[in-house]
């Protein structure tokens, strides 16, 4: 007997019992559990969205927005839910035995976890991704309603001229990305860069197709894509899902994206100098997962 009172529970039968995870059935013969395949790939699908830094409320309005239905009896999926997924181990496949002694409406873990009890949905690799972007989320408070995906790059971009994070910047009616030293009085040149030039330079770039016809027969299928969607963004009703989509597709072509808002010679300027928008001559440096660099300079 445990310490606490409680004494483990032993998985010998070698019949299960029926309470299961939302995404798995009881098979007829009780002797193992199969996948509800639909409901399998929207598991995967929500820890593709997490590790591509969505945060639990706008994985919930992404689900909404494409008619996905939730697992229970609820009419709406809920941001504490997905939430609830992503950091359940049953996933892999683990099953927790708990305790409900007392009248508990919720158990309390009774002994170790029992591994292969479940068919696994993914793997520990990309289940730890998840939980490593999770908090990534919490520490920098990014993706908390998720109603509008304002910066494409969140995450991607950083400064040329010092290697720190280029974040986003919204000072109505201006939005601009901007050398978060600069944002934290902390140095660095005293530049913006306004956010709708910015990515209409860098998607007009990636549907180029030249870039296409470059791009490496593995990865055609990824890049066709992400064109598609940047094309849509001009004609589609439900921009929501189109941006997300974009953003997903950025992070796994686009391995550096370094803005040199400045230009080549950024000039030093008084710690306290307003930030200036759009200097003449600035670029960026956007490096592909093929390891191919390129620059883009503003026309404006």
């Amino acid at each position: 007997m445990m310490e606490n009172g409680f004494t483990p529970m032993t998985i010998t039968q070698s019949k299960k019992i029926s309470a299961c995870p939302s995404w798995l059935e009881l098979s007829e013969d009780r002797r193992s559990f199969v996948y509800l395949e639909h409901r399998a790939e929207v598991i995967r699908k929500i820890f593709e969205l997490s590790i591509g830094g969505l945060g639990s409320y706008a994985i919930t309005n992404f689900l909404e927005k494409q008619g996905i239905p939730p697992f229970g009896s609820s009419s709406r999926w809920d941001h504490t839910t997905i939430d609830s997924m992503l950091r359940n181990r049953a996933v892999l496949g683990e099953y927790q035995p708990k305790s409900y002694a007392g009248g508990r409406s919720k158990g309390i873990p009774n002994g170790p976890p029992v591994p292969d009890y479940y068919p696994a949905v993914i793997d520990e690799d990309t289940f730890q991704k998840a939980q490593a972007a999770r908090q990534q989320n919490l520490i920098t408070n990014r993706g908390r309603k998720g109603n509008n995906l304002a910066n494409l790059f969140d995450g991607l971009t950083t400064c040329a001229y010092c290697g720190s994070a280029v974040r986003f910047l919204s000072s109505h009616p201006y939005k601009s990305l901007v050398c978060a030293k600069v944002l934290d009085e902390n140095g660095c040149t005293r530049t913006a860069w306004s956010y709708q030039d910015f990515e209409a330079n860098v998607l007009q770039f990636l549907a180029h197709p030249a870039l296409l016809d470059s791009a490496e027969p593995s990865r055609k299928d990824e890049l066709r894509n992400l064109v598609g969607e940047i094309v849509r963004l001009g004609d589609d009703d439900d921009l929501y899902v189109t941006r997300y989509s974009i953003a997903l597709s950025l992070r796994k072509i686009v391995t550096q994206l370094t803005l040199s808002s400045s230009g080549s010679t950024p000039g030093n300027r008084l710690a306290d100098a307003a930030v200036r928008r759009d200097v003449k001559g600035r670029f960026y440096d956007l490096r592909l997962w093929d390891g191919a660099i390129y620059r883009g300079i503003s026309t404006t």
